[in-house]
């Protein structure tokens, strides 16, 4: 699939174009929506203070124009009315419960904890009403909704769910065990490297969601990485006791360097990360984040101290 098509850029809507946005597979992105950002859909979204007043589709094309090409259409979708560019994929994220037709191919949406993936075509409700997601759901598990179900979108397992018109429900307590789980077999099926630094894995948090961020962006230069020790409001920065076999290479400037174009896939991150890890024993968990500060984005390992 070259062009995907979103209609509703809400919490998980919003979360999911993001994740998307940063695949390779993916040249263009539909962006349908008809409503204008209020104060109210800041929680747990995508969106800042910076954008209320502004249209979603304009709002969410600023944050991800950088990765993808943007087609936005600000009107309320109508299926077998609202004239829509042509695409390989519809996706439906509204909090709108409707009957539905042939056009849309998967509807996306979250009831509780469950992240449902329901690819059935003409299914008929008595009643259409709005709903709203739970208070208790958390940023960070709508965001590894929308990653996980990016990551469903964007390979044959939605080919496969289309032809079975089935409906795929994945408890959103589980997706983290569920990802840690594959990365770990993906490792020990690989026959062709000794992954001798894996161990450092288990210390890494928040990994799952920074991979593809991170190989986009060692594509395309040079990536620093920031190793932060955290006490009270003061991070600072320490240089790496020695280098690893210049992989990554340390830096004059006290922090990492993971040089371009060395990280073909994410098992090379998953072995770099962890080599950088497993020298700093003065810290026992860190979380990986993508940062961007001063018109300069780099990595930062921050260490997990149990707060949010």
């Amino acid at each position: 699939m070259k062009r995907i098509a979103v209609i509703g850029l809400g919490s998980l809507g919003g979360t999911l174009c993001k994740h998307i946005s940063e695949m390779e597979s993916i040249d263009e992105l539909v962006l349908i929506d008809y409503d204008i950002i209020e104060s109210r859909n800041i929680h747990n979204s995508v969106y800042s203070a910076m954008h209320i007043g502004e249209r979603k589709v304009d709002a969410l094309g600023e944050i991800i124009k950088e990765n993808i090409n943007v087609i936005p259409i600000h009107t309320k979708y109508i299926e077998g009315k609202t004239k829509l560019p042509e695409n390989d994929l519809l996706i439906d994220c509204r909090d709108v419960v409707c009957s539905r037709g042939n056009e849309i191919d998967v509807r996306l949406y979250i009831t509780g904890k469950i992240l449902i993936i329901d690819c059935r075509k003409n299914v008929r409700t008595h009643y259409n009403y709005e709903g709203s997601y739970r208070r208790s759901l958390s940023k960070s598990e709508l965001n590894k909704a929308g990653f996980f179900a990016a990551q469903i979108v964007c390979s044959d397992q939605i080919n496969n769910l289309r032809k079975g018109k089935t409906v795929q429900r994945i408890n959103l307590d589980l997706i983290s065990s569920i990802l840690n789980k594959a990365m770990k077999e993906s490792i020990e099926n690989r026959i062709d490297i000794i992954y001798d630094s894996v161990a450092g894995l288990e210390r890494i948090h928040c990994l799952e969601e920074n991979i593809e961020p991170i190989l986009n962006l060692s594509r395309t230069k040079d990536v620093d990485v920031f190793i932060g020790e955290k006490h009270s409001s003061n991070t600072t920065f320490y240089e790496l006791p020695k280098q690893f076999d210049n992989f990554p290479k340390v830096a004059k400037t006290k922090y990492a360097v993971i040089p371009r174009n060395s990280l073909k896939n994410s098992s090379d991150l998953i072995r770099t990360l962890s080599n950088i890890v497993k020298e700093q024993n003065n810290i026992v968990n860190f979380i990986v984040t993508v940062k961007k500060e001063n018109g300069e984005t780099f990595v930062e390992l921050l260490e997990e101290t149990g707060a949010a």
